[in-house]
């Protein structure tokens, strides 16, 4: 066996310890009494013990993630304690650290005087046992050389993501989640990821079985034109004429119905993955 195979196997052993350990500290949430969201209950009733917990976790959270125990994921609260680190490309430097392996693609464009990134990732999250993916919204003063982007600190700067994960052409998740109240809205960042559910490229990458249907909507029809010139940069494709959009279509857009909100299916295209 590769010594490098060796290390992460043993990193995703070591990091099952540790969720084992702490899967009891994160919160249960009661599905909202909806249409869409089915009669399912907790496999027991908490106890005294998981009530406390919950009831402090539901607040301040673990380490800024909550639980989806309809999905079995887990997710981010709002607002969490991420958002006053920003984000620089010296962060995808270190995911090993928490035995995470993903691809990425990063979109940057500068509108309404200010230097924008969107970044997607997704694949292992060996530090959850998880398949997932992410979503960031980013940005900084136009022109600012130093390359540290800011999580938006105006709520007028978030926008409404929508994905669903698949592995395998499997369904592994949504979000926003149809079963949590609160998780619906505008984020900065929308992370999700499915417990033990480890991709079977985790090790190897890249993660081309992991696929992202996800829907951006940006402040208007500008931006998104802007959004899609960096698609295209990567190689995204607009939809062909006619096609249905789904996992048959993967590297493919469409700028929806709104002229503000884009469609995007990845699957293959990577900038650089760990």
């Amino acid at each position: 066996m590769k010594k490098n195979a060796f290390i992460r196997i043993l990193c995703v052993v070591l990091c099952a310890v540790m969720f084992l350990g702490t899967c009891s500290m994160l919160p249960v949430y009661a599905a909202p009494e909806a249409d869409s969201a089915p009669a399912q209950q907790a496999d027991s009733a908490p106890g005294f013990f998981d009530k406390a917990v919950d009831t402090i976790f539901s607040n301040i959270g673990f380490l800024g993630f909550i639980y989806d125990p309809y999905q079995n994921t887990i997710i981010n609260q709002k607002p969490v304690f991420q958002w006053a680190l920003g984000f620089n490309d010296i962060y995808d430097l270190f995911p090993w650290a928490v035995n995470v392996w993903a691809d990425t693609v990063k979109c940057e464009f500068n509108y309404g005087g200010k230097d924008w990134r969107i970044q997607l990732w997704k694949g292992g999250y060996g530090v959850f046992l998880a398949t997932g993916g992410e979503i960031g919204i980013y940005n900084k003063p136009e022109g600012n050389s130093v390359e540290h982007y800011g999580a938006p600190a105006s709520q007028s700067d978030w926008m409404n993501l929508k994905y669903t994960m698949y592995n395998k052409g499997k369904e592994l998740f949504t979000r926003p989640s149809p079963y949590l109240i609160g998780d619906e809205g505008p984020y900065w960042w929308a992370p999700g990821y499915k417990v033990l559910s480890i991709c079977s490229d985790f090790m190897f990458g890249p993660r081309t079985n992991v696929v992202m249907d996800a829907t951006i909507e940006l402040k208007d029809n500008a931006m998104a034109k802007l959004f899609i010139g960096e698609l295209e940069k990567k190689g995204f494709k607009p939809l062909a004429s006619g096609a249905t959009m789904g996992l048959a279509t993967p590297e493919a857009y469409r700028l929806m119905p709104d002229n503000r909100s884009v469609r995007l299916i990845w699957q293959n295209i990577n900038e650089g993955w760990y």
